[in-house]
């Protein structure tokens, strides 16, 4: 396996795609990147999700970014292609991409259930298709399947050990810092609400500002943060908070590596990956109502050792998953793969 091509939508810092370029190319790998988002900028434009004249178009729209990616495809030939998040791709490229090499897709999102962020019918006719499927959860992978895909595959996010590290305070700013977008389950309102009494620092979109109904929060999000930003900001607090998404409650996310992999404490919202991913109250303190977050927050700031106790744990877990981890993980599949076939190259 000598060159890969990775198609996701930005080449942005942190992204998915970014990072596993990354490992790929520090595991020796030659890496070609195709951006959906510089092939047809209108597709990822965020303005354009909700709108009606956009859903009816783009179909249209990106059949032109497929044959750009296909054009690519020929020239570069690569032994595998990993896409990240395959909203966009047609399943005939899928095919054609496979007269190369061997193709795996990373599902970031759900797609499964039914959102329009997160599948369409190009996704769905897409499931029989492809060599091997990674997504986050063990309850996911077997939807997966029981949805089509021949080879699905439990894959954890990553701590990305290169950006992401210890930056501790000597006297932190915040008891709590909690990075993430308002939600429109109001289910992050709901638990920040019930500890906002303590010193909590909040880093989002404005839309904590403008949609955002429980007014003891109105005004305390700070603003974005950039990925290089995390581990000065986690670095500021006592604690991190996750509180998942309706998406990510199958699962865990990205979050659940990046709080422990700076040494600070992951206060996060349970599930049975997370449970599984770290211990509980070893390697990180869950909860599963606001009363129960506001109850740990209270024992921990009365017990700074055992704050001290369980990041360090928890650093030492998540560094245990890097992104040199997952990247030996696909490599490992695609040599069984490829000696299980005895030709990487698939006919249909």
């Amino acid at each position: 396996m000598k060159k890969i091509l990775i198609v996701g939508q930005t080449l942005e810092l942190g992204r998915t795609e970014e990072l596993y370029g990354r490992g790929f190319s520090a595991f020796g790998c030659k890496v070609q990147y195709f951006s959906w988002h510089e092939a047809a900028p209108s597709l990822v434009s965020g303005l354009l999700w909700d709108k009606v004249t956009w859903r009816l178009a783009w179909q249209l729209r990106a059949r032109t970014a497929n044959q750009k990616l296909v054009e690519i495809g020929n020239q570069f030939q690569p032994d595998l292609t990993l896409v990240i998040s395959p909203l966009l791709l047609h399943p005939d490229s899928i095919l054609a991409l496979q007269q190369h090499g061997l193709v795996f897709v990373f599902f970031t999102d759900n797609p499964v259930d039914g959102h329009h962020t997160h599948s369409n019918s190009w996704v769905q006719q897409g499931f029989p298709l492809w060599d091997a499927a990674f997504i986050w959860s063990q309850e996911l992978v077997e939807r997966l399947i029981a949805n089509g895909v021949k080879k699905a595959f439990f894959h954890p996010f990553c701590s990305d050990v290169e950006y992401h590290f210890p930056k501790k305070q000597s006297n932190p700013a915040y008891d709590v810092a909690f990075i993430g977008n308002w939600d429109a389950s109001r289910k992050r309102e709901q638990y920040l609400k019930a500890i906002a009494n303590y010193r909590l620092g909040l880093w989002g979109s404005n839309y904590w500002n403008t949609h955002c109904q429980e007014p003891i929060l109105k005004g305390l999000c700070q603003g974005m943060c950039s990925y290089t930003e995390i581990p000065e900001i986690l670095g500021s607090a006592k604690m991190g908070l996750n509180i998942l998404r309706p998406q990510n409650e199958e699962g865990h996310n990205i979050r659940t590596f990046e709080i422990p992999a700076t040494q600070t404490l992951m206060l996060s919202e349970r599930s049975r990956e997370l449970l599984n991913l770290f211990v509980e109250d070893k390697e990180a303190v869950y909860f599963s109502s606001p009363d129960e977050l506001r109850q740990k927050i209270e024992y921990l700031l009365q017990n700074p050792e055992k704050i001290k106790l369980i990041a360090e744990a928890g650093y030492q877990k998540a560094i245990k998953h890097k992104i040199a981890d997952r990247v030996t993980e696909i490599a490992s599949l695609y040599q069984q793969l490829k000696s299980s076939s005895g030709d990487i190259r698939i006919l249909r």
